[in-house]
C-alpha cells in the first residue's frame, strides 16, 4: 500500500509543494526513511539512483531546519562522490 507524505508525517506546507509538482505518494524508500527521521532517528540506506532517496532524507531535514538552532545541526547527508579516473590509475 502506497501512503502519502501527510501520513509519514511532512508537513502540510510541503506536501503542498509537492502536490504541485505531481507527486502525491510516497516510494517504498521513502516510507520506510521519513517517519524515522522525523522522529530523530539514525537512518542508512542504500542509494536507490532514481532521485527517491533525495526525498527520503533530502524532505526530513527541510522540515527540521527551522528547528535547527546556530551550530547544532540537525543532520548530516553523506553523499559519496565519483572520482575521475586518471590515465594509468
Amino acid at each position: 500500500m502506497t501512503r502519502t507524505f501527510e501520513s509519514l508525517g511532512v508537513d502540510s506546507d510541503i506536501c503542498a509543494a509537492l502536490a504541485e509538482r505531481g507527486i502525491s505518494t510516497a516510494f517504498p524508500i521513502q516510507e520506510m526513511t521519513i517517519p524515522d527521521i522525523l522522529a530523530g532517528r539514525d537512518v542508512a540506506a542504500r542509494r536507490t539512483g532514481s532521485g527517491e532517496d533525495s526525498l527520503a532524507f533530502g524532505l526530513p531535514l527541510v522540515q527540521l531546519l527551522d528547528r535547527s538552532k546556530p551550530g547544532r545541526p540537525t543532520g548530516l547527508a553523506l553523499v559519496p562522490t565519483r572520482e575521475p579516473r586518471h590515465a594509468g590509475a
